[in-house]
């Protein structure tokens, strides 16, 4: 019923708390159910109202720049292993074997630490895992391990923070609108995904180039989330009534 009654149609919201209550043994008639009915405004819901909203619109941006860098690395190391670690097969298989455990912690952090700072410290140790490879020669040490191992510990941090992004967006978005939302941040990540197939071209002129790349926008991506707010344990906005609530404002400010 929360959908219904942030779209203002709560007739249709009492008959469904109604019926929810006879199953549970302890009717209530719909007349005598009440609710409150959001402002006409905060129950439209669309794409340009996401954007029409201060507040929201600067936590979208954020969150749409992080779903394209995640996107962005991870395909790209996918489709330049080749180029970037000077392996491919088994460099490609070790990364396959860890999306799992990267998603099984990311499960895991969500429910015990929070949303935010699990995804700015693991994009952040990405950045960092592949400004380190900038400092280590190639073809010195058998199969380049020291620059796998650190691609590697990147890829397995950028897809634990791709898997935190889908909630914490849904969990940013109010209700009339986090499919929007939500569906807006996915098309961002796609256009991160086709992009990040010149990263091998780039590699061609230069295996630094899109190392520094991924280094620099992971960085900036886990720094920037420090202005979005923590999610876990909180009540999820049902409208932008509840998001207004929020005044974006510096974290060191109070």
């Amino acid at each position: 019923p929360r959908w219904l009654i942030a779209k203002s149609r709560l007739d249709e919201a009492k008959q469904v708390l109604s019926d929810a209550s006879k199953k549970n043994g302890k009717y209530v008639a719909p007349d005598q159910i009440m609710l409150t009915a959001p402002s006409a405004a905060a129950s439209k819901g669309g794409f340009t109202d996401i954007m029409r909203h201060p507040t929201l619109r600067i936590h979208v941006l954020i969150m749409y720049f992080n779903w394209f860098t995640t996107a962005f690395i991870m395909y790209g190391l996918a489709l330049s292993w080749q180029s970037l670690t000077g392996g491919l097969f088994l460099n490609f298989i070790i990364g396959t074997i860890l999306d799992f455990p990267a998603k099984t912690l990311a499960m895991l952090l969500v429910q015990n630490v929070g949303r935010k700072y699990p995804y700015m410290v693991g994009s952040t140790i990405t950045g960092v895992m592949f400004l380190l490879t900038l400092f280590i020669e190639r073809d010195v040490y058998p199969s380049n391990w020291p620059i796998v191992v650190l691609a590697l510990i990147g890829n397995f941090t950028t897809t634990m923070c791709f898997a935190i992004l889908y909630m914490y967006t849904g969990e940013l978005m109010p209700t009339t609108v986090r499919a929007a939302g939500v569906g807006s941040s996915s098309l961002v990540s796609k256009i991160g995904g086709t992009l990040s197939t010149t990263v091998a071209a780039l590699a061609d002129i230069h295996p630094a180039i899109p190392t520094i790349i991924f280094a620099t926008m992971a960085i900036i991506s886990g720094a920037i989330t420090i202005f979005v707010p923590e999610t876990m344990g909180k009540k999820m906005p049902d409208s932008f009534d509840d998001i207004e609530k929020v005044a974006f404002k510096a974290p060191w400010k109070k």
